[in-house]
């Protein structure tokens, strides 16, 4: 459940920045990509998280804002690529062109660009902290409450 929250939101920021938010259909492929992509990264973290500690908590959160904005990059253009075959509407991450096939389409592109904009960027100054900040938040709703006795 917090994954899906964690990437609904996280989507927001690339969707902004991309100015992908401005058309209904298009937003919904990013929330929806957000979504998924917070899910698959938060159920990749979770078995490590529960098991780490704090130091080692916010390393992972450094490693999951690369993984988590890669994926995002692979899975928007993915959603693109099946909306344009289900739909024939063309958005950014398969670009309509005149020789066959018709369109293109190159998700592990688009995933690189998306790593190394939210962490090699002036952007990973704010990312980075937000990521560890996300990667903590999971952990404490993961991690078993401390036993007080008295």
């Amino acid at each position: 459940m917090w994954g899906s929250l964690y990437g609904a939101v996280w989507s927001l920021v690339p969707g902004y920045l991309s100015e992908l938010l401005s058309m209904p259909g298009e937003a919904a492929t990013v929330i929806l990509s957000g979504t998924m992509t917070g899910m698959i990264v938060s159920a990749a973290l979770v078995p490590v998280l529960a098991r780490c500690k704090r130091w080692q908590a916010v390393g992972l959160g450094v490693l999951a804002l690369p993984l988590g904005a890669g994926l995002f990059g692979f899975m928007i253009s993915c959603i693109h690529w099946v909306v344009m075959k289900l739909t024939g509407m063309h958005y950014r991450f398969v670009m309509q062109i005149v020789e066959p096939p018709g369109y293109i389409f190159d998700p592990l592109q688009t995933a690189k660009h998306y790593a190394l904009y939210a962490t090699l960027s002036a952007f990973g100054i704010v990312f980075i902290p937000l990521a560890i900040f996300t990667t903590l938040h999971l952990r404490r709703r993961i991690a078993p409450a401390p036993v007080i006795q008295a």
